[in-house]
């Protein structure tokens, strides 16, 4: 199952490369003015690129009646196969974006004062979102939450900065089942922090942040009952999504508790594995 997943992220990135290599965002049905009017939900893909995955995640959203923009910001290289590679260990690129994903979200703030922004990131996309949250330039454009989904970023990295520019902190959903590739495949290409070893999404995050509020959330076998067994891609999944994606991003505050799934915890219990 896991060579399987990996095989069709490549044939992913092959495919989806291809007219979906400017940066920034396709205008579609889902980031219209009247949904950017009510508030903005920003997704950001992992290294493949703007494609099914990314799509399975925002129709899931919609399907849970999350009427803001649901608007996928592509910031991949526009490489077929080899950008897949590029895309993981060119870290100081990754920072890069994380400032211009932070541009986006300034403007954006500056035209619709007041209303709702969140990140949702999977794989190298969740290090894009962290990026991006530390770049905020000042109080005034916090955004409110991030949901990190099987995130490519090293589990002893520091969150406090991200965190500090969050109203409702940082949602992690992480699985020891994400082995093939965000343990061994980050051991040899490295994180998008440039540390080479496990990935948060595949262990955790380790170090308790300084400030703010970090939601730490294991796979269940609730998860497994829905057909989600803890692979890369299961994250992405509408179900999954539908279930405990959207409801975060529907609460005015958090943490949340999902039907039928986990009890968010604090990220002080996790790391001292209570």
């Amino acid at each position: 199952m896991k060579g399987k997943q990996f095989v069709w992220t490549m044939v992913f990135a092959a495919v989806t490369a291809v007219g979906l290599g400017c940066e920034g965002i396709t205008s579609t049905q889902f980031n219209r003015s009247e949904r950017l009017d009510r508030g903005l939900v920003l997704l950001l893909p992992g290294i493949e690129g703007e494609g099914p995955l990314s799509w399975a995640v925002r129709q899931g959203l919609d399907d849970a009646g999350v009427d803001e923009a649901l608007s996928i910001y592509r910031w991949h290289w526009p490489i077929p196969v080899a950008g897949l590679v590029l895309n993981q260990i060119d870290f100081i690129r990754a920072r890069r974006k994380g400032h211009k994903v932070a541009d986006y979200i300034v403007k954006y703030q500056d035209r619709h004062p007041g209303k709702p922004v969140h990140i949702v990131g999977h794989s190298g996309g969740g290090a894009i979102a962290v990026f991006a949250a530390e770049s905020l330039p000042d109080k005034r454009h916090k955004i409110d939450g991030i949901i990190l989904l099987s995130p490519s970023l090293s589990s002893g990295y520091d969150l406090s900065a991200a965190l500090a520019n969050t109203r409702k902190g940082i949602v992690n959903y992480w699985s020891p089942g994400d082995f093939a590739l965000l343990v061994l495949g980050t051991m040899v290409f490295g994180n998008l922090d440039g540390v080479h070893g496990s990935a948060a999404g595949a262990t955790g995050f380790t170090k308790t942040p300084v400030a703010g509020k970090l939601y730490q959330i294991p796979w269940t076998e609730a998860m497994v009952a829905v057909g989600n067994r803890g692979g890369h891609m299961d994250t992405t999944k509408k179900p999954f999504v539908v279930q405990w994606v959207a409801p975060w991003i529907r609460a005015p505050g958090w943490p949340v508790d999902t039907s039928g799934g986990p009890t968010s915890i604090p990220a002080t219990q996790a790391c001292d594995g209570k």
